[in-house]
């Protein structure tokens, strides 16, 4: 779980505001995806797209209801726990989201013939995972340097939340374009209200990229 900062807790209108923004990008790029790549009905590419914003919308409806079944506060432990209803399904979100992304990333590689990404990623490794996916990718100049420091901050944040239920093993100012979270060992990270939300519109973003230098690099 991460827990708020000192600004307090936020309105769920600010998590609202941020998932219309999410789900709005996310339309935007299945419109190109089905333009651009998918080449067949149910493409696994245009697949992950819209699995990922019915994730979205599904979010932003229950997010939605807990604000309209909101009681008046009484106790100030109410309203905290208040706020993390909403952090536990934006959670969600954000696990679903890269659960899609690396599924479909899966995918890409025998759609593509990506025999020396596929080499590489499992050259020291049984498994292909969405990380060494990337990282191989980056070798093959699929990716480049700052991307790839972006990816690695998602997937920090993804292993914090799904085997160290946010709570964090290091010291250090997380900081991921206007996102800052505040991290100290073995505590709650801390962080806003918007937290995956953001994690999840930057995980598309960066699918998104990778798959478009995919299909330009492996063109079939």
């Amino acid at each position: 779980m991460v827990i708020y900062g000192d600004a307090g807790y936020p309105s769920v209108n600010t998590v609202t505001d941020e998932l219309n923004t999410f789900i709005d990008g996310v339309g935007s790029m299945i419109t190109d995806v089905e333009s651009y790549f998918a080449n067949r009905q149910n493409d696994f590419r245009s697949m992950c797209f819209y699995n990922i914003y019915n994730r979205g919308v599904l979010t932003r409806e229950i997010v939605t209801l807990l604000e309209k079944s909101a009681r008046p506060f009484q106790e100030g432990d109410n309203e905290a726990q208040e706020a993390q209803r909403v952090m536990i399904v934006t959670r969600g979100l954000f696990i679903d989201v890269m659960s899609s992304i690396e599924k479909a990333a899966k995918d890409c590689i025998p759609a593509y013939w990506m025999n020396d990404v596929k080499e590489e990623a499992l050259k020291d490794n049984s498994y292909l995972y969405l990380r060494y996916i990337i990282y191989a990718s980056a070798k093959k100049g699929l990716v480049d340097v700052r991307r790839l420091k972006e990816w690695d901050s998602v997937f920090l944040m993804r292993n914090l939340v799904i085997h160290n239920n946010s709570v964090s093993d290091r010291s250090m100012i997380f900081e991921l374009d206007d996102l800052k979270i505040s991290m100290r060992p073995d505590r709650m990270m801390k962080g806003p209200g918007t937290t995956f939300v953001k994690l999840s519109e930057k995980a598309v973003e960066l699918f998104y990229e990778w798959l478009k230098n995919v299909s330009e690099a492996y063109k079939r």
